[in-house]
């Protein structure tokens, strides 16, 4: 759910609605899972089933949720959120691993830490190359801070005037199946690009589990920036709702978390349809000079181009 894709304009109307957004916090839905204490009051983190740690960034517009996945000799970092916190440091107080990142994607709200690792596992494309050769520059990153966008009090020795994502070094470039051992815990890597070239999934089969990124989330889903593509979209997620046997649970990159699988067939019909020329009512509108439209759904929105 990256603002990166979203109008920038005080004026913007849902702009207005999303200076609102922390109204309507906290989510019932993180009462299920014991609430860990740490020494990073950025984040808060979560207990889950599977010896999972959800590491929650609610301060921010975005809501990040990066996972900490734990087996028997290392740990699998599942994106690093959007770079406010040190995520290395309550990393290194949650767990005595080694730890290598496993990047859902490249946007700069899921790799924000990536440069304090020394592991740092992302899909091959051109996109995610240049994107961790370049980092994200002060400008790119900007739009996480407007007015707003925060409510919690930023960390200790942050600098929102210096506020960026380096380059970071990529130790393993993955490709489509490719699996991640932890010591008896195996983790498979499902290309799902739409949302961005280089988006993947994260199967743990043995645990019945699916990390989705930003492919799912419980809000709305943006495809009409120049490195989205709807229809890649609408395959990946047959392709993952193909996969259902395999896992019952859904880990998103935002908001919440253990989310019921049923969802993405729903999401998987709404955006056949919408390809297809129907979806139902929409909302018109312009973000950054593109005409789009707005479907909204139980538990989820789809906006696209309106062309």
């Amino acid at each position: 759910m990256s603002f990166e894709e979203m109008s920038k304009t005080r004026d913007d109307e849902d702009f207005v609605v999303h200076k609102r957004w922390y109204e309507s916090l906290p989510r019932p839905s993180w009462k299920r899972f014991e609430r860990i204490e740490t020494d990073h009051p950025w984040f808060e983190v979560y207990r889950l089933p599977s010896d999972i740690y959800a590491l929650y960034e609610p301060g921010q517009f975005d809501e990040v949720i990066s996972y900490l996945v734990l087996g028997e000799y290392r740990a699998a970092l599942v994106d690093t959120g959007n770079g406010i916190g040190d995520m290395k440091g309550l990393v290194e107080e949650l767990v005595d691993l080694p730890i290598t990142v496993v990047n859902t994607h490249s946007h700069g709200d899921h790799i924000g830490m990536n440069h304090a690792f020394d592991e740092v596992a992302l899909f091959d494309t051109p996109y995610s190359r240049d994107r961790a050769q370049r980092g994200r520059s002060v400008q790119e990153m900007a739009h996480c801070l407007f007015e707003g966008m925060v409510w919690k009090p930023l960390p200790k020795g942050f600098n929102p005037a210096a506020y960026r994502v380096p380059p970071f070094r990529v130790t393993r470039w993955l490709r489509d199946g490719d699996e991640i051992g932890l010591g008896g815990r195996r983790l498979e890597v499902i290309h799902a690009p739409g949302h961005s070239p280089d988006s993947i999934c994260v199967l743990d089969g043995e645990n019945r589990l699916l990390w989705t990124g930003d492919s799912f989330y419980n809000a709305p889903l943006y495809f009409y920036s120049a490195h989205t593509d709807f229809d890649q979209f609408v395959e990946s997620c047959g392709r993952v709702v193909g996969l259902f046997p395999r896992y019952d649970w859904l880990l998103p990159g935002h908001n919440e978390t253990w989310v019921e699988k049923g969802i993405l067939r729903r999401v998987f019909n709404a955006a056949k349809e919408i390809r297809d020329g129907g979806g139902g009512d929409y909302r018109e509108g312009v973000r950054d000079g593109i005409p789009i439209r707005r479907y909204d759904y139980d538990g989820f929105s789809i906006i696209v181009r309106a062309t």
